[in-house]
């Protein structure tokens, strides 16, 4: 990383270095929420049809420098470069997402669209990190060592699962209203080579049916509460299952799309023509 200290200041940690930070759990949790809170997940350069770049620099200037968010690509890539600066061990993982997806029994029908990160702390733990699934993640790391013993977390209950295809994992979230466990995500224990990266994230910028070519999307957590427009609808959600408060309002018009994005996300776009063409 070109400047840990940016970064550092950049998720609201700007004295961490002063303490002599060590490579442990407690750290590795400390980043993670502060990364969440501070850099807002957007795909708005797919919408404007931009290139998504994942070479480490180009990540930084943009979401550190520039002060904007980005997907799971560059959110959790980024995390990787701090991560490796402070000590850790860090391996890339492609995953396939299977939230919101049909049955894959017969075989598996979504590709390597998702990254995330096995960390290894100082005590020879291992730990799944990710800040780059928008909203139904933990920011907070989540136990590799546990096997499908459930983690309880602020966002909920997880557990992780040995998945009906072979050699893999598969992350799972506890609905409480509907009282069943849904998939996030599944990954074999392999790391990711950048190539193989590089090729994922074309496609998922690319693909005229990968998600983030076909929609708006951002989030952002701000104290208790969620915030995330879709499209023309944004959301703001506190506490989850039966206990969850939501409220909606629909976005009318690209000007109160940008307040948004400038107000609650944090973000001023330069060039932001089309940034609606999501919008009715």
């Amino acid at each position: 990383m070109r400047a840990i200290e940016k970064y550092l200041r950049r998720i609201g940690e700007p004295f961490l270095l002063q303490e002599t930070p060590q490579a442990d759990y407690n750290l590795l949790a400390r980043i993670m929420e502060g990364h969440s809170r501070s850099i807002p997940f957007e795909n708005f350069d797919v919408v404007l049809k931009k290139d998504i770049s994942i070479q480490p620099a180009d990540i930084e200037s943009k979401l550190v420098d520039d002060k904007r968010g980005g997907y799971c690509w560059e959110q959790n890539n980024l995390l990787q470069i701090a991560l490796e600066a402070l000590g850790y061990d860090v391996t890339p993982l492609l995953a396939r997402v299977r939230w919101g997806k049909a049955d894959d029994s017969e075989e598996p029908n979504t590709t390597f669209t998702h990254l995330t990160l096995k960390v290894k702390t100082n005590d020879e733990k291992y730990y799944l990190a990710d800040v780059g699934f928008a909203g139904t993640n933990s920011m907070r790391p989540i136990s590799l060592d546990l096997g499908s013993t459930i983690q309880k977390l602020p966002e909920g209950s997880f557990r992780i699962s040995p998945s009906k295809h072979v050699g893999f994992h598969i992350l799972e979230l506890y609905i409480s209203t509907k009282k069943e466990w849904k998939p996030l995500y599944e990954w074999r224990d392999e790391k990711a080579a950048f190539v193989d990266q590089e090729c994922s994230n074309w496609y998922s910028y690319t693909y005229p049916t990968a998600r983030f070519t076909n929609q708006l999307f951002c989030f952002r957590i701000i104290g208790e509460t969620r915030h995330h427009i879709l499209n023309d609808l944004y959301v703001i959600r506190k506490g989850h299952g039966v206990d969850m408060e939501m409220t909606e309002k629909r976005i009318v018009d690209k000007e109160m799309l940008l307040v948004l994005i400038d107000g609650v996300f944090g973000i001023r776009l330069v060039d932001c023509d089309g940034i609606d063409r999501f919008l009715p």
